[in-house]
């Protein structure tokens, strides 16, 4: 099978056997917080995270990256319908997918625990003490209050992989130490 210059210049998406474009010009809208800033960034660090924990490309993996930011946006009425015909995707993949979102909080599949993990990895390090002040600052509450609050989480789900868990551990070291500076600061 010969392959043609522009195929060589199309890059694949996340999901395998989609075209980029056409599911980022999708999704690119739906990315955007009210404020106008893209939270595509955020998804692509989670991406890099999850797929060290879970080398293994699969479909789902690929389509629960892409979609999880969402959150519970494809259970509304008419967006898996109006996804799949946008994208390709089929609608079942696209209520699959759904449905590995709503269990990120209790993780069931492999895909699901990369995901879940990668999203408490991310969060765990100096960029989630960042936007934990960003957020503090906007509720109205001290630098102070966010940085007890970061050095006061300590748990590690039981559903975490060692890799995952060192991964988490390391980012937390290195957070809690900014956050004591911050404190001894205060």
């Amino acid at each position: 099978m010969t392959v043609t210059a522009t195929q060589r210049r199309t890059r694949l998406s996340v999901v395998q056997n989609a075209v980029v474009d056409e599911l980022q010009r999708f999704l690119q809208p739906l990315f955007l917080d009210l404020d106008g800033v893209s939270r595509l960034d955020d998804a692509e660090r989670i991406a890099r995270i999850a797929r060290k924990l879970h080398p293994q490309r699969t479909r789902s993996l690929e389509l629960l990256l892409a979609f999880h930011l969402l959150g519970n946006w494809l259970d509304k009425v008419g967006h898996a319908s109006r996804t799949a015909l946008n994208t390709g995707i089929s609608e079942a993949e696209l209520r699959k997918t759904a449905a590995s979102i709503r269990r990120l909080d209790a993780p069931l599949t492999g895909e699901e625990r990369a995901v879940a993990s990668a999203i408490l990895i991310d969060n765990a390090g100096a960029r989630g003490l960042a936007e934990k002040f960003a957020r503090a600052r906007r509720e109205g509450h001290t630098i102070a209050e966010a940085a007890r609050e970061a050095l006061a989480e300590t748990d590690v789900p039981g559903w975490m992989s060692d890799d995952a868990r060192e991964l988490l551990l390391r980012r937390r070291t290195a957070r809690d130490a900014y956050a004591r500076a911050i404190l001894d600061e205060s």
